[in-house]
């Protein structure tokens, strides 16, 4: 079968005519896999050539559709495949058994390259492949970019020919030709040269003058340029007299071209392009690359090391190329042989640069003529290392691709320094060539204010300070957001400051775009970019984590989100983060940047119908709330739950090893299951937004900051109001009790422990009921209302003593703790004793350490105040060992180590008591006051007297009493916060 692509698309098969390929869209497509042919081509790439830049959102189906009927349109017989194959992420056109007019070209006019001085006959072979423009009558940016290369192929085939024909002294026969190609061509310096080249040595003198003026006119029009020396020294040979030049002897080009070019004069290029006068900050950045390229000193310090090369990336708008241009300039004078620049094209609509097309464009800026170049990569590549050796050239390849397109454009050993900028990561250059890798990040707050001033003027933004502060948070400290946003003030001068922060907060996407036809200074198009460099299973994922509740994004959860196989998550992530479209902010975990959520978002809704999002939003709510459930159970067994409907048949839960495994999984989930918790109360998924909140407030509760308990307990009354069901509502204002409880605002927490027992009580669910009943009981112990306090704890045990001797057995131990510690502070040591001992089975240690350090803080404050300090110090130390296990819960620590300071203080230890009174009191000082009452007052008014250190000097002073907190906490049955809460732990 043959492709055909120098020209009109054309397929044809053995011994027929051309064959029917379908549409546009099919012809596209295909035209892509023959341009690539025995090369594997992603199915972004071929979106991206089918569609240009506008994909629909079935893109990829589309695709998968067009390759089967192309597939059906290309089968050579029912039992011969065709020739496209799937490969990977894309597809191929299999080289075997298919012939490519591209393929041949190259091949003949690489033959002819070994031929020498012998290789017109072939490059003309060559040549007549062409039957037109490539590609003619396909459109798109991706195809124009391959049509432009083989077009530049075919142009350097013509200049080597007609080379070879003037090195023959055949001047005369190939002028017609060259006519003809000027005049297509007018600005193809190598042509030119040849056509002058051929009409001097054919006498014809007036014909070349007058082509040179024509192309001398063109060039300064066009481009502003006067013609290079070479053209120049034939416009002089023009003009003078006697015959015309002999043609050279002729030679070999092979033994011809390295001596040209080694003894030519090089020039000394400068191509680096104008740097930003609004570059601010970086100051770190630029000295590391510095200390990689040129080490320390000033100009004129020491040459590069040999084979130097550093790396800048980052996120789309995080100012590589501008970081990159800031360090060039200022550090140019250590490069007395030039600065090579390019922009390598790898994220832009116009497609990447080929290294070959770059290392023409270097050599002829280094001197080297253009009939010079060879047209093999691997011998351009050579001639490039050998025109650099022994020079000291700086070399900015901004935008690369990937590693495989900067290889080439490397120096060989010598003085020479490259710096790289890229989107990717480019783990190959840093592992094979020894890249130093530049991350940079989103400016500082400093960095962003000085950027705004340096575009506004200090006077525009003095005492505005917070606008401008609202700006940079809007803008997600990103660079190119906060220069874009910078801009449209400084084109707005009548426009407040304040004012367009609020309007940027809106809708930042829109607002930061560039007026005009500028597209590349445009955040959407920054972004896209990198996200049409995605293939079809990473765009989808990032849509859905976009679209969905998560911050923390790990593996599990993408394979949640995404419905994907385990292990697969992991990989889509790190490719995620490899083109900076995720951040890793910890192992394995990364998070989005606002604004590239914002548009990730965006093409997640475009991509996914709404039923689908639906789908995965459900499954992920499913999945955080069977994994609340599963880790609450670990760490408080037995302890009532609220009721859940089965999982999803294809999602994994997960059962919990032991309470450590389980703290670890809200650790790490924390953000999310918060995040999920407002997600869902926004978009009124109320059963969601109340019964998160309910099975997370065991961990909440012994780790969580107040002010974010308070969020999470409104959140949740808040939903169960809308839902309009008791039991809900008495739940969450039970929790949102112990959440003012623990910020010390005692009565408040009675007000929502009052309103909870009413409704709970209509409910009819006496479990819970109990629960509000202790809850109250820690209200009263709180306002050292012990008789209170013991009254509700043994109300609490007659109403679950309803349901049998097995009910609640959670609640049942946690009531008897607090009991334990109430009938302590009323004085009825004993009876607190032997309470707290029968409690102290061994079973107690499978339900949690915060019960069985109160239960041992009960018996040794009891043995203290019956004068048994010795066995007091023993049940106390165990209390202190048990607690400084126990996450969260540091008022139990405090309450045992001030029970140990009045034991040790009476047994005669001094020091020991005092180290333990001021670790305690440390611990008092981070609490609300009514934390450190019940402890501290109980033993003060058996005798304990609250040591202090002695002044400098008089080590043996006699010891004055430090100042008791006026309020306390209680010993600390099971609250989360060292009261005796036993609804909570």
């Amino acid at each position: 079968m043959e492709f055909r692509i120098l020209g009109a698309l054309e397929v044809r098969a053995r011994d027929s005519g051309p064959l029917a390929v379908g549409g546009r869209l099919q012809q596209a497509l295909l035209a892509v896999l023959v341009a690539h042919v025995g090369r594997t081509v992603s199915v972004p790439r071929i979106v991206d050539a089918v569609w240009d830049e506008c994909p629909p959102a079935t893109a990829d189906r589309q695709v998968r559709n067009m390759v089967g009927l192309l597939r059906r349109a290309l089968s050579p017989g029912p039992r011969r495949p065709s020739p496209i194959r799937t490969d990977g992420p894309g597809y191929l056109l299999a080289a075997d058994g298919v012939r490519v007019d591209a393929r041949e070209f190259t091949a003949r006019v690489d033959a002819a390259a070994r031929a020498g001085a012998d290789g017109a006959p072939l490059l003309r072979e060559a040549l007549d492949l062409w039957r037109g423009p490539a590609l003619d009558g396909l459109p798109g940016r991706a195809l124009a970019t391959i049509a432009a290369g083989l077009e530049e192929q075919r142009m350097a085939a013509l200049e080597r020919l007609f080379e070879l024909e003037l090195a023959a002294g055949r001047h005369e026969r190939i002028v017609p030709e060259l006519i003809g190609l000027v005049g297509a061509t007018p600005l193809r310096d190598g042509l030119v040269r040849h056509l002058l080249t051929a009409l001097l040595r054919s006498g014809r003198r007036a014909e070349g003058l007058a082509a040179y003026r024509r192309y001398a006119a063109d060039l300064a029009r066009e481009l502003g340029l006067d013609p290079s020396p070479e053209l120049r020294c034939l416009q002089q040979e023009l003009l003078g007299s006697g015959a015309p030049n002999p043609a050279p002897p002729r030679e070999p080009a092979a033994s011809r071209r390295p001596a040209a070019s080694v003894q030519r004069t090089l020039p000394r290029p400068a191509q680096l392009p104008w740097e930003s006068p609004a570059f601010v900050g970086r100051e770190a950045q630029l000295r590391a690359i510095g200390r990689h390229l040129v080490g320390p000193g000033g100009p004129g310090g020491r040459a590069p090391a040999p084979g130097a090369i550093a790396l800048v990336t980052g996120a789309p708008g995080a100012g590589k190329s501008a970081l990159a241009l800031r360090w060039a300039h200022r550090t140019r004078d250590r490069f007395p042989d030039g600065q090579l620049f390019t922009d390598l094209h790898g994220w832009s609509s116009t497609g990447p640069q080929h290294p070959h097309a770059v290392l023409g464009s270097f050599l002829r800026a280094l001197g080297v003529p253009a009939e010079d170049v060879p047209a093999r990569l691997d011998e351009t590549a050579a001639l490039y290392r050998s025109t650099l050796a022994g020079r000291r050239v700086l070399i900015v390849l901004d935008n690369a691709l990937d590693a495989a397109q900067v290889r080439p454009l490397l120096p060989g050993a010598g003085g020479c320094a490259v710096l790289v900028t890229s989107r990717e990561r480019l783990t190959g250059l840093v592992v094979r060539e020894g890249a130093q890798r530049i991350e940079l990040a989103e400016f500082s707050p400093d960095e962003g204010r000085a950027l705004v001033r340096r575009v506004l003027g200090a006077e525009r933004v003095e005492a505005r300070e917070q606008a401008v502060a609202r700006l940079l948070d809007a803008c997600g400290h990103l660079p190119l957001a906060v220069a874009l946003a910078a801009a449209r003030l400084r084109d707005r001068p009548h426009h407040d400051l304040t004012d367009f922060a609020a309007e940027l907060a809106g809708n930042r996407l829109d607002v930061l775009s560039a007026d005009g036809d500028d597209r590349s200074a445009c955040l959407r198009t920054a972004f896209s970019f990198s996200y049409r460099a995605l293939d079809g299973p990473a765009r989808r994922l990032l849509g859905l984590l976009a679209t969905s509740p998560a911050v923390d994004l790990s593996a599990p959860v993408a394979e949640v989100l995404g419905g994907l196989e385990r292990g697969s998550g992991a990989r889509i992530l790190r490719r995620l983060a490899d083109v900076h479209l995720l951040t890793e902010h910890r192992a394995d975990s990364y998070r989005f940047h606002d604004l590239l959520r914002l548009f990730a978002a965006e093409q997640g809704t475009r991509q996914e119908s709404r039923r689908s999002r639906r789908l995965c939003l459900e499954r992920w709510y499913a999945w955080c709330l069977h994994h609340a459930c599963a880790a609450t159970r670990t760490l408080v067994p037995g302890r009532p739950h609220v009721a859940l409907p089965p999982p999803p048949r294809d999602l994994e839960t997960t059962a919990f090893a032991d309470p450590a495994q389980a703290l670890r999984w809200c650790d790490e989930q924390r953000a999310n299951l918060l995040a999920t918790a407002a997600h869902a109360f926004e978009h009124e998924d109320d059963d969601v937004a109340w019964k998160l909140p309910s099975l997370l407030w065991p961990y909440l509760h012994r780790t969580g900051p107040h002010a974010e308990r308070l969020a999470v307990s409104r959140t949740a009354v808040a939903a169960a109001r809308r839902l309009d069901d008791p039991l809900a509502l008495g739940l969450s204002l039970n929790d949102q009790g112990h959440a003012w409880g623990s910020a010390g605002d005692l009565p408040q927490a009675r007000r929502h422990y009052e309103q909870a027992l009413g409704l709970v009580r209509a409910a009819g669910d006496r479990a819970v009921e109990a629960l509000v009943l202790a809850s109250l009981g820690v209200s009263h112990f709180n306002c050292a209302d012990y008789a209170g306090a013991a009254d509700h704890f043994e109300r609490a045990l007659r109403v679950l003593a309803a349901d049998g001797p097995g009910a609640a057995r959670w609640t049942v131990l946690l009531c008897e703790t607090n009991l334990a510690s109430s009938l302590l502070m009323l004085g009825r040591s004993e009876e607190a004793q032997a309470l707290a001992e029968r409690l102290l089975a061994p079973e107690i240690r499978r339900l949690g350490g915060v019960p069985e350090c109160s239960l041992l803080n009960v018996v040794g404050m009891a043995r203290y105040a019956a004068g048994r300090p010795e066995e007091a110090l023993v049940h106390l130390e165990r209390s202190l060992a048990v607690g400084r296990t126990i996450t969260g819960y540091v008022d139990q620590r405090a309450n045992s180590l001030t029970a140990l300071a009045a034991a040790q203080q009476a047994l005669g230890r001094g020091a020991d008591a005092l180290r333990s009174w001021e670790e305690a009191l440390a611990i008092y000082r981070e609490l609300p006051a009514h934390y450190r009452d019940a402890a501290v007052g109980l033993l003060t008014s058996l005798g304990f007297t609250p040591p202090t250190p002695p002044s400098p000097g008089h080590e043996h002073a006699a010891r004055r009493p430090a100042p008791v907190p006026d309020s306390a906490a209680g010993l600390g049955g099971a609250d989360g916060d060292g009261t005796t809460d036993p609804a909570r732990p």
